[in-house]
């Protein structure tokens, strides 16, 4: 067991990712029989959590293998499918507590604050999991925003348990259209998923043009030995810049990622932002949420704006997906 332990943490960040992610569903798949089994002599509802849990769980082991080599882009494919089955089914489920009756439990206040914490603990987890790993390759990206998909049914759960403590009415009716909004959420996280591979970064970060019409260009001076392009720019979240080298007609270099805001911060700024951070934490989320969308499909961006101008995007050898 040492040895073991020694050995992962002598692993690559990606490894170790891959390694607690293979764990954990082994861990969530045994969880997930035994409410599916328990469910068929006590309570239906139970069999129809496993199901949306065993779909989730399914898509999260498409990433585990895509990242592996198996067939990644086939592999990319049934992750959406799997997690958009998880949506519709989560949607369908939360939906129906709108318009039956449900049994409420006694779950006491304890119960529910413990639920609160491990939910915000996941969401945690994943939140910083998606930042670390947006440009280490599609796979492990995916396999984080599945983790979060996983935190907020977590956090939902914890809802209905600290609601259930309450003297509130028509909790069921909340609870249902909170749930309806998250399976929405998994659904649009599908559809990222699914497109990944057009639309990520990761993988897809050199990019090498040839100057065909020279009288377009008024983007590049060819004169110089190197080139910068802003594509996306942030002072708090870092801009993407196309860093690159000239070489005769040719234009060859990567799409890189300035230093954010809290990476240049001084430690008592980052200090009072800590003390400050129940306020500003939602704000960030929000505008961190509105600067991924502006970053979908840099590559893409990039080469459009070079064809405009005369370059040819020229293709360079890239890592496997």
């Amino acid at each position: 067991m040492i040895d073991f332990i020694q050995k992962y943490r002598d692993m690559p960040y990606e490894d170790r990712l891959v390694v607690r992610a293979f764990l954990g569903l082994c861990w969530s798949a045994v969880l997930t029989c035994g409410k599916f089994f328990i469910g068929l002599f006590t309570d239906v509802n139970l069999c129809v959590i496993a199901v949306y849990t065993c779909a989730i769980l399914l898509a999260k082991l498409q990433c585990v293998r895509g990242v592996k080599g198996s067939s990644p882009k086939r592999r990319n494919v049934l992750a959406a499918v799997f997690l958009f089955l998880a949506s519709v089914v989560y949607s369908g489920f939360m939906g129906s507590m709108a318009f039956k009756s449900r049994s409420h439990g006694d779950y006491g206040v304890m119960y529910a604050i413990f639920l609160a914490v491990i939910a915000f603990c996941e969401l945690g987890f994943a939140m910083r999991g998606i930042i670390r790993t947006q440009d280490k390759g599609y796979q492990y990206f995916e396999i984080k925003i599945i983790d979060f998909c996983i935190g907020l049914i977590a956090l939902l759960t914890a809802q209905i348990a600290i609601l259930d403590c309450t003297t509130a009415h028509n909790v069921d009716a909340y609870n249902s259209f909170a749930g309806m909004g998250v399976g929405i959420f998994i659904a649009v996280c599908a559809l990222y998923v699914l497109f990944a591979p057009k639309i990520a970064l990761a993988g897809r970060e050199r990019q090498t043009f040839l100057l065909k019409e020279a009288q377009k260009n008024g983007l590049v001076d060819m004169q110089q030995d190197a080139a910068k392009i802003v594509l996306c720019r942030s002072a708090v979240y870092g801009s993407y810049v196309y860093s690159a080298s000239i070489r005769g007609p040719f234009v060859d270099g990567q799409i890189v990622r300035t230093s954010t805001l809290w990476e240049r911060m001084p430690l008592a700024a980052k200090i009072v932002c800590a003390i400050l951070s129940e306020i500003l934490i939602f704000v960030w989320l929000f505008f961190r949420a509105v600067f991924f969308f502006r970053t979908f499909d840099l590559p893409g961006r990039l080469k459009r704006r070079m064809a405009a101008n005369g370059f040819e995007s020229v293709k360079t050898d890239t890592p496997k997906d």
